[in-house]
């Protein structure tokens, strides 16, 4: 071995430790930068797709005569991105929420401001969209416009039962509460739940999901209160149904747990890498994109050919379009989001300074992605 790649494959002592001591003062500089002032619209050639896909390198030390500014921008977000969203590469429009506030994005990547909420979520059909606050859970118009409001308290996790919209389940304190449509006959369904989002079966007489303090994932009826299942899940994060109610989506850090409708672990994906930070079903149940975190984060999207789409590291969450051909994920460490395209030919496109257009505030933080509506079936 001559001396150049002996010194290419070199790797000082701890230096997995190195990398996640350094990642804090990285983090702070990148966000310091100011952001590249270039245009790139999605209708444009991505440009360096690695198999098809850009795949950015994680975090690592920098080989000697690198500058800092180098490792930077491989370790952090899609280089280029453009400044300002011009269009939604997909049909649909996204609803997020966060410390700026409650936002839709429209396809022409216009953005609309609802109000001051930290949490939302779309009904059915995009119609109107749940908001949480600390006293209360109200409805909203895509205007904004109040609709009905409950008070209540430390409201959190709203989700309409699909696809009529005719129940809103949500989360206070730690009650689970069911309330129609229209703000009528709201109640407890369940006590001494955990801070996870519940998750209506689609189209399945009012079936409703939920993790209670103790770490049982349970599915109850919302009409007549009577369990049908439970199971020991354990530290679950994020309960999901695919859209045609036969699988029931469990994710916590260390796994992806599929069950049947009746309660049967059908399947169980481990972390590929890092905890498991999110995941979501496509649209049409076959496929499922999980995000993982640290220093190597990844975006993986299970199916019949695993594909790993993007790598990196301080990546947030995942989102399908509503045809299922692409996928939105945020990047927050990046101050990006990142869209790609998984189905057809392969294609990304990124987008800076997200932070800033969804702030109220100079101190607003990065928005939550809440939902790319409507759930319809695609190619996914």
């Amino acid at each position: 071995m001559n001396a150049k790649r002996a010194l290419t494959r070199f790797r000082a002592p701890d230096e997995p430790g190195a990398q996640v001591r350094a990642w804090p003062a990285i983090r702070s500089a990148y966000q310091d930068r100011l952001p590249v002032a270039e245009r790139r619209s999605y209708r444009r050639p991505a440009s360096a797709l690695a198999a098809g896909l850009v795949l950015l390198g994680a975090l690592a030390l920098s080989p000697a005569g690198a500058t800092v500014g180098h490792l930077i921008s491989r370790a952090l977000g899609v280089e280029h991105a453009s400044p300002a969203l011009s269009s939604l590469p997909a049909p649909g429009r996204v609803l997020v929420s966060g410390p700026g506030g409650t936002w839709t994005v429209a396809p022409d990547g216009s953005a609309r401001r609802l109000g001051p909420w930290a949490q939302a979520s779309w009904s059915p059909h995009g119609l109107y969209v749940a908001v949480a606050g600390a006293n209360g859970l109200t409805t909203v118009n895509p205007r904004g416009v109040p609709q009905w409001s409950l008070g209540r308290r430390r409201v959190s996790d709203p989700r309409w039962f699909s696809p009529s919209g005719y129940r809103v389940a949500y989360l206070s304190g730690t009650e689970l509460r069911v309330v129609a449509g229209d703000g009528s006959g709201d109640g407890v369904l369940a006590a001494a739940v955990a801070r996870v989002a519940p998750a209506w079966r689609p189209g399945r007489a009012y079936q409703l999901a939920y993790l209670t303090a103790r770490g049982s994932l349970v599915v109850r009826d919302a009409n007549s209160g009577r369990k049908l299942w439970s199971a020991r899940d354990g530290a679950v994060r994020e309960l999901e149904w695919s859209a045609d109610g036969q699988r029931l989506l469990a994710v916590s850090a260390r796994a992806a747990r599929i069950y049947t409708a009746s309660g049967r672990l059908l399947s169980t994906q481990a972390s590929p890498g890092g905890p498991i930070l999110d995941g979501a079903l496509s649209p049409s149940g076959r496929r499922l994109a999980l995000v993982t975190g640290g220093v190597g984060g990844e975006v993986v999207v299970e199916g019949q050919q695993p594909q790993r789409v993007l790598a990196g590291a301080g990546l947030g969450q995942v989102a399908w379009s509503p045809n299922g051909r692409w996928l939105l994920i945020s990047w927050p460490a990046a101050n990006q989001w990142v869209f790609v395209r998984v189905v057809g030919a392969p294609r990304i496109f990124a987008v800076s300074r997200i932070a800033q257009r969804f702030a109220a505030t100079a101190r607003s933080g990065f928005p939550q992605l809440e939902g790319w509506c409507c759930t319809a079936a695609g190619a996914g």
